[in-house]
């Protein structure tokens, strides 16, 4: 954030910048999408478009009353800065978003108008009028167009490789001698600037410092390469000299000797050799044959060895359900004990039920007993009561 300014609108997308050698083609500033802001300077009262990418500013951007921009896709804008010598392009992702800068570049352009408006009312008209004729903008289809006349169904994602015509090179020039669009500056401001500006060249000259840097070191590391290509390649190829000569003085050597055994008339040797070479032949078709018997063994034993590795698959299924049933069995004998343990308890529960029967039969008995002889005793008692009022009746 720059001192004396405030963010007003942020949004995100990829920068871009025109190439300032071809005028053609895109180059991309940043990596992946950025911040890209609206700053409002109250001192100045101007409007900013800063975009930073680490510590690096990728775009400082003054908006001024002519500065116009051209929505070249859907979601890729860009607009040209005269003081900063280049062409800015954002991407989004959206083209909500790119509504968005749009609606904020538009509405920065209007206060820009509205404050050299009231800087020419100040200085009682005294200030040149500032021309308010549209910026050729250059665009992908080879015309320069205004604000908002370009539309190009591309996305901003081919933005990279977007060929650009080259830009009258005496079109920046010729703006940037004329009047300020800001009006007259004073010498604090005019300071400002130009301290920004050498800001922004710093920074771009050290980036490309750093960038010469790193290619000066793959060219270097290049270069070392190729040195140890080339002298390794020297020392084969002198190498392979050294052998084609051995092989020449091979050759001539054999042909010394064959020469020497043709004019010696040893027909009898050759015969001999033609001989050996003739049993060396049938014995490498002898071992050919033994060979493809051996290979197709070593198939068969492949497949033995497949079908016995199916049967240790089935063996071990078979093992599986094996210790499957012998815990199946462990646990039905575990079961059985339990149950025979109930049952003992209830057998013998049983049988104390069973005696507790019997005493109280016992006792039943026995109370009946008592009973009857009670019974007999009373009826006894009765009769001999009976027996009695009769006589006392009579």
């Amino acid at each position: 954030m720059i001192m004396g300014e405030q963010p007003v609108f942020t949004t995100k997308a990829h920068v871009f910048k025109i190439d300032p050698e071809t005028r053609k083609q895109w180059l991309p500033v940043s990596k992946q999408s950025v911040g890209v802001s609206f700053f409002f300077d109250s001192t100045r009262r101007t409007h900013r478009i800063i975009s930073v990418d680490g510590s690096k500013a990728i775009i400082n951007s003054t908006i001024t009353p002519n500065m116009t921009y051209t929505k070249t896709s859907q979601k890729f804008v860009q607009w040209a800065d005269i003081r900063a010598n280049t062409v800015f392009g954002l991407g989004f992702s959206e083209e909500s978003e790119l509504s968005k800068f749009i609606e904020k570049f538009q509405d920065a352009k209007q206060s820009a108008r509205q404050e050299v408006e009231r800087i020419r009312a100040q200085s009682g008209g005294s200030t040149p009028q500032t021309p308010h004729t549209p910026q050729k903008i250059p665009t992908v289809n080879g015309t320069a167009t205004s604000q908002g006349s370009g539309t190009f169904p591309r996305d901003h994602r081919s933005s990279q490789s977007l060929n650009l015509p080259p830009e009258n090179p005496e079109a920046f020039h010729d703006r940037s001698d004329g009047k300020s669009d800001n009006g007259p500056l004073t010498a604090d401001s005019q300071l400002k600037y130009e301290n920004d500006r050498l800001k922004i060249a710093l920074a771009q000259s050290s980036a490309n410092a750093k960038k010469w840097e790193v290619e000066l070191q793959t060219l270097k590391n290049n270069n070392t390469r190729l040195t140890t290509a080339l002298q390794e390649s020297t020392a084969n190829v002198e190498e392979w000299k050294k052998q084609l000569a051995a092989y020449k003085e091979e050759n001539e050597s054999m042909k010394k000797k064959v020469l020497k055994m043709e004019g010696a008339g040893v027909q009898d040797q050759m015969d001999s050799v033609l001989k050996e070479k003739a049993q060396l032949a049938e014995e490498v078709e002898r071992l050919k044959t033994a060979g493809q018997e051996k290979d197709k063994e070593l198939e068969r034993l492949q497949e033995e060895v497949e079908a016995l590795k199916m049967r240790d698959v089935k063996n071990q299924g078979i093992q599986q359900r094996l210790m499957t049933c012998d815990q199946d069995k462990r646990d039905l004998q575990q079961r059985v004990s339990t149950l025979e343990g109930q049952l003992d308890t209830v057998l013998c529960d049983h049988r104390r039920d069973a005696q507790r029967v019997r005493d109280l039969e016992q006792q039943i008995g026995d109370k009946l007993h008592d009973l009857t002889v009670l019974h007999q005793q009373l009826v006894t008692v009765t009769a001999s009561n009976n027996s009695e009022e009769t006589e006392f009746d009579a």
